[in-house]
């Protein structure tokens, strides 16, 4: 199956990304249901889609983990 392109419902942009799950419902639940959290990378709205559509995974944060000084 061929994902169907990102568009923001707010602004229109195509440029999403994977947001991170917030509650239980978005990290247990959505999954079951082939939904997920997207970020708009225009607007940073964030919405729910279904896994079908085509949208960029998440960049991890440029913070160390752990770093000491």
């Amino acid at each position: 199956m061929v994902p169907r392109p990102f568009e923001c419902l707010k602004c229109g942009g195509f440029n999403g990304h994977r947001s991170r799950p917030r509650n239980f419902t978005e990290k247990y639940i959505l999954p079951l249901l082939f939904i997920r959290p997207v970020r708009c990378h225009d607007c940073s709205r964030r919405s729910w889609h279904t896994v079908w559509v085509g949208v960029r995974e998440r960049r991890e944060s440029k913070k160390v983990h752990g770093a000491t000084a």
